[in-house]
Order: structure tokens, then C-alpha cells, then sequence
């Protein structure tokens, strides 16, 4: 947390300086007389270039964090699908019910262990893979006896099944959301947007000096912003494996009662 805020405070003043530089640039290179005759036109334009890259920004802001906060729904149901399938285990035989319930913990256990660091790096567990097999062929193993156990186990197949899809849909949105053409529209659209700025004229240098700064600011805090939540799960912004945490700890409980 700390690194990255250090990050945002670094990237908005280079921002900041570099754009108040250029504007500098601007009018000592530009009479304040030629800069002041077209800010009526400029200002038309200006307006245009700000909506379309606002709209542009806050496009791509809410992508990213649509796509954040859904791959910590998804990660969210896949370790309720895993308390279900270990709660139902139940209704089978005791050596199947152990056998269930010991690939499930070590599943939880994996993804929380490995899984979830190689995720940061854009990676993929395979040892989760096999312990998720594992789970899929005990289940396909399975021959009930009665209509009891037939009941159950259709059910908990059902559920199988969904935690396959919730695994998947967590393990897509492992990489970025944004390509890497969207992101030099992003900047070059930006860089347009400030530098565009500088050919207003006032009076005052301090005071323009400041609008270009606050502009500036802003515009970079959003990227930044745009730039941690690209990846739902690494970074500061990077889902937590809470979800699983929980489980392993009411799983714990389950044991204990049992």
C-alpha cells in the first residue's frame, strides 16, 4: 500500500511538472496576445476534446473495475460451492464422505497456497488443476445404492459443475482487461487533452499554471487508478483469497462438531 501510494504521488508530480513545463514552453515561445486572440475558438474546440476523453476515461474505469469487482463475485462462489459440496458429502458412505471432504480441503488449501500467488503473476496452478480432477473423479466414482444417495449425488454433481465454471470465469480474468492499444489511446488522448491547455492565454501565469496542474492531476490519478485495477488479482488493488480463508476456517469448525 504504502509503495503504491508512493507510486501515484511520484507519476501525478512528473505528470504535474512535465505539464506545467510545456506550458511554460508555450508561452515564452507564444506572445500572450496571440494565445489570448484564439481562446474563444480554442475554448469550442477544448470542449469537445474534454467531453470525448471523459467520456473515454470514465469507459475504461468503469471496465476495469466491473471486471475487479466480478472476479471477487466469482471467487466469492466458487469457495460457497466448495462449503456446499462439503456439507452434502454427508449423505454418503463414511469412507466416501472422508475421501470428499479430505480433496476438498486440500483444493481450498492449494488454490490458497499456490494458486493464488501464481495468479499475480499471471499464472495458472496446475497442481490446483490435478487436485480439481481428483475431486471430479471421486464424484464420477461414486454408485449409489439407493434412490437416497442417487438424490444427493445428482445434486452435488450439479454443483461440481458449477465450481468447474467458477474456477474458469476467476482463472479468465486473470490477465488485463485493457490491451495495450486502448492504453496508448488512453495516454495519447490524455497528453493531447493537457497539452491542449497551453494554448489558452491569461494574464496571469500562476493561475493558468494551476488549471494545467489540476488537469493534470486528475487525469493521471485516474490512469493510475485504471493502470492497479487492470488486474484483479495482483497489485495493491489484487483480490484477496479471503473467501477461501473463510471456508478453510468454517470447514475447521465442521470438523470439530462432527
Amino acid at each position: 500500500m504504502l509503495l503504491s501510494a508512493w507510486l501515484l504521488v511520484v507519476i501525478v508530480g512528473l505528470t504535474v511538472m512535465l505539464s506545467i513545463g510545456g506550458m511554460l514552453l508555450v508561452r515564452r515561445w507564444i506572445p500572450l496576445a496571440v494565445l489570448q486572440s484564439h481562446n474563444e475558438v480554442a475554448g469550442f474546440i477544448y470542449a469537445v476534446v474534454g467531453v470525448v476523453y471523459a467520456v473515454l476515461l470514465a469507459f475504461t474505469a468503469i471496465v476495469v473495475w466491473e471486471q475487479h469487482t466480478h472476479a471477487e463475485s466469482v471467487a466469492a462462489q466458487e469457495a460457497s460451492e466448495l462449503a456446499d459440496l462439503y456439507r452434502d458429502a454427508e449423505a454418503f458412505p463414511q469412507e466416501t464422505c472422508e475421501l470428499l471432504r479430505s480433496q476438498i480441503r486440500a483444493y481450498s488449501q492449494i488454490v490458497v497456497e499456490r494458486e493464488w500467488s501464481a495468479m499475480a503473476r499471471g499464472e495458472v496452478s496446475l497442481e490446483a488443476w490435478a487436485a480439481f480432477n481428483r475431486l471430479w473423479h471421486t464424484y464420477q466414482a461414486i454408485r449409489p445404492v439407493d434412490s437416497h444417495e442417487s438424490t444427493w449425488l445428482g445434486q452435488s454433481v450439479e454443483r461440481l459443475n458449477r465450481l468447474g465454471d467458477d474456477r474458469r470465469n476467476r482463472l479468465l480474468r486473470i490477465g488485463p482487461a485493457i490491451p495495450g492499444m486502448m492504453w496508448v489511446v488512453l495516454l495519447v488522448t490524455g497528453a493531447i487533452t493537457i497539452g491542449f491547455t497551453f494554448l489558452f492565454g491569461t494574464k496571469s501565469v500562476g493561475s493558468q499554471a494551476v488549471m494545467v496542474a489540476a488537469l493534470s492531476a486528475t487525469i493521471a490519478s485516474v490512469l493510475f487508478l485504471i493502470w492497479i485495477l487492470d488486474r484483479p488479482f495482483s497489485g495493491v488493488a489484487g483480490i484477496e483469497p479471503e473467501a477461501f480463508r473463510q471456508l478453510e476456517n468454517i470447514l475447521a469448525q465442521w470438523a470439530k462438531v462432527q
